[in-house]
């Protein structure tokens, strides 16, 4: 790995850890992978009580690491950014038995 190939993606990619160092928005972002998933959805797939879970996604749109979709009163959520993906699968792989 050439560090340097790194200097100018690296505020980039802190600011992508930063959004992915809390266990719930890290779930959520899990949770959607390559999907898209309404809020209630992500609740009962998570047990994250209402509350928590809109300030997880609302702090996930600031960041613009997902998007929100509305359908009626149903609210979508999914993934913008294909670098999320990346990490997720590489988490997933470090972290994840088998």
């Amino acid at each position: 790995m050439n560090v340097r190939d790194m200097i100018p993606a690296s505020g980039r990619a802190a600011e992508l850890l930063r959004s992915l160092s809390h266990p719930q928005r890290l779930l959520v972002l899990c949770a959607l992978g390559n999907e898209e998933r309404s809020v209630a959805e992500l609740r009962e797939l998570l047990d994250i009580d209402q509350v928590p879970m809109s300030q997880q996604l609302m702090r996930l749109r600031a960041d613009g690491l997902v998007e929100a979709r509305r359908n009626g009163t149903t609210v979508y959520y999914r993934i913008t950014r294909p670098e999320v993906l990346t990490v997720i699968e590489a988490l997933h792989s470090a972290f994840c038995p088998k």
